[in-house]
């Protein structure tokens, strides 16, 4: 029986240990170590106590060489086929490696059927570790491969800071709004004066943009921190209702009133479900787990108000709950919503706990959200190039133009001095700049992921390589350039910590990687965490060059105040001379990038998949 026994823990454990060397990514040699000292406890019992010697032990010791083998190259084929054999093992010894019994109990059936459902998950789990191939091999750039920026040549951080206060004096940026057209309206003049050609796109959506909005209970002012985007609208007057204290989602209590729900900040979100780290510059750069904490927060946890409106509710009032107030204050959050057709604001913790005992006591509110409402509302996405020698490979240098604040979003600022200093001499390929819009309106912008996506379909005669189309060897992506670090501490005050955003970058391929690395190694202060996308998410507008194989170097630092709507737009938290240094670096790139042959560049790894490395 004791054998018995053993047999089915050690089958347990064979699979466990297959699952968790397909899922943990980065932790594969840590778990390989673990495994070897498991199998030998495991040969060790069989030899020493049982006194068995069985055609399963070829098996395992196989598994601990592939094992050795792989802690001594990092190969991942050496690491997949250990896990094979981890799998066969398990399922040898819990399906066919026990004494077989003449009385099948019902508990017997139930077990090897788990069993089984077990092994085959983890075949699947295996069989896309393969596909994706979560370990990469590093590349290794030529001394020689490095380029320099003669400065002289490149906007100062004082003609960049002029740039950034011209795209403030338009105020809010929102898809189609009136200062995100006069924004690219000036920058659309900005490259006509270089003597550039101008290709628009026009398209019309339906827009929505706050005006006012207040909550009062008992006469009361209860201060709002932002409007709910896209929720909905009242007229000047507001609706009145009982309050009513419920979750997100259970809203029938609260037909005819105003429901009052909260939702609690992830402060640690377990990052490697949407992550997985390459590398990183400095080495002990890694990502941190509270990392754009609020738009994770306000995607996986949604407020269900489309929901809220079926039963008839009549405003919705969210309470933030684990995050700072002034954190809160302005957040234009979400911002990847339909339009849900009821009026929803949002209040932080300490106005919360106001608004909620209120609701406890049955007392009505009031909440008023007056917003304009713009049927086909015109915006539009464009392009320049700059011709290079071979008019049959293209670059892609892309971001977008609508933002709220002033690093959401500058690179389409910081765009304008690469094409100053790029279109001093002519490229090797030819250079295409979008800038594009509906970033922040992507339910209706976002085609296949991001904004990007939709340009990209409209244009596959500068991408795509088919029927003597272009081809795009590589893209590289702009965005939120010269952001300070701010952060809650540990007592619960916002403030800056003097350090620079962390730079997150994704890099298509090992490449890729290997040509910002070099890009960024004589770059004093950097704070680099190179990223692969991960489970389907690549944040920024670098997805869709990488989901259609492109290899892209997507620079996307994600500070706490990157949907900021403010009236200063946070220019407090922006650094010039910053955005000038990562400038250099993204210049460095496109050279490098123009100077590397089309097969070294390669094409995209993919995505990988289950749990990323996040240090």
């Amino acid at each position: 029986m004791l054998e018995n026994l053993y047999r089915r823990l050690s089958a347990v454990l064979l699979l466990i240990l297959a699952l968790c060397a397909t899922v943990f990514i980065g932790k594969e040699t840590v778990i390989s170590i673990v495994t070897i000292i498991l199998l030998l406890a495991e040969l060790g019992i069989s030899f020493l106590l049982l006194k068995k010697r069985e055609k399963l032990h070829v098996v395992l010791i196989s598994a601990m060489v592939a094992e050795g083998l792989f802690l001594l190259t990092l190969e991942f084929w050496l690491l997949a086929l250990s896990i094979l054999l981890l799998i066969v093992a398990g399922i040898w010894r819990g399906l066919f490696g026990q004494k077989v019994s003449r009385r099948v109990t019902p508990f017997t059936v139930v077990r090897k059927v788990l069993f089984s459902i077990a092994a085959l998950i983890v075949i699947a789990l295996w069989g896309i570790g393969i596909y994706a191939k979560p370990i990469t091999t590093p590349v290794a750039l030529a001394a020689d491969a490095a380029v320099t920026i003669d400065e002289r040549k490149l906007d100062s951080a004082a003609v960049m800071l002029k740039d950034i206060e011209v795209m403030n004096s338009f105020g809010s940026r929102t898809t189609g709004s009136e200062g995100h057209n006069q924004f690219i309206s000036w920058l659309e003049q900005q490259v006509t004066d270089m003597g550039l050609k101008v290709y628009r796109d026009h398209y019309t959506f339906d827009r929505w943009e706050e005006k006012n909005s207040s909550l009062m209970i008992d006469q009361q002012s209860i201060h709002v921190s932002s409007a709910f985007p896209y929720s909905g609208e009242t007229d000047e007057n507001g609706v009145t209702g009982e309050l009513v204290y419920t979750k997100r989602g259970e809203y029938d209590q609260a037909s005819g009133k105003i429901a009052v729900i909260e939702i609690e900040n992830f402060r640690n979100f377990p990052s490697g479900i949407v992550m997985n780290m390459r590398d990183s510059s400095p080495t002990e750069s890694q990502i941190a787990p509270n990392e754009g904490d609020l738009v994770l927060t306000t995607a996986l946890k949604e407020a269900k108000l489309e929901q809220a409106k079926e039963r008839g509710v009549k405003a919705v009032v969210v309470v933030w709950k684990g995050v700072s107030d002034d954190k809160v204050e302005k957040q234009y959050v979400p911002f990847t919503t339909d339009y849900a057709g009821i009026p929803a604001i949002w209040v932080n913790e300490t106005e919360g706990k106001k608004v909620i005992r209120a609701a406890q006591e049955h007392k009505e509110g009031t909440v008023i959200l007056e917003a304009e409402i713009q049927k086909n509302a015109p915006t539009e996405s464009f392009y320049v190039k700059i011709d290079g020698k071979n008019k049959d490979e293209a670059i892609i240098i892309n971001t977008h133009t609508d933002g709220i604040n002033v690093v959401e979003e500058n690179g389409a600022v910081g765009m304008l001095s690469m094409i100053r200093y790029l279109q001093q001499e002519q490229p090797e390929r030819t250079m295409i700049f979008t800038f594009v819009t509906g970033h922040f309106r992507l339910p209706d912008f976002k085609g296949t992921s991001q904004a990007t996506s939709t340009w990209m379909e409209g244009h596959r005669e500068l991408w795509d390589g088919k029927k003597g189309h272009m081809k795009a060897v590589a893209g590289i992506t702009v965005e939120h350039l010269g952001s300070m670090e701010w952060k809650d501490d540990d007592t619960g005050h916002y403030r800056p910590n003097g350090k620079i955003s962390t730079e997150y970058t994704y890099a298509g391929n090992e490449m890729m990687a290997a040509i910002w690395l070099k890009a960024i190694e004589k770059t004093d202060g950097t704070r680099t965490v190179l990223l692969r996308g991960h489970n389907k998410f690549e944040f920024g507008e670098s997805q869709p060059l990488f989901e259609a194989g492109i290899p892209v170097i997507g620079f996307i630092p994600m500070p706490d105040y990157l949907l900021v709507d403010s009236e200063d737009r946070e220019m407090g938290k922006f650094d010039a001379k910053l955005m000038n240094t990562q400038i250099i670096s993204l210049l460095k790139a496109v050279k490098i990038v123009d100077g590397t042959e089309t097969t070294k560049l390669g094409k995209s790894d993919g995505y990988s998949f289950f749990y990323g490395r996040t240090k």
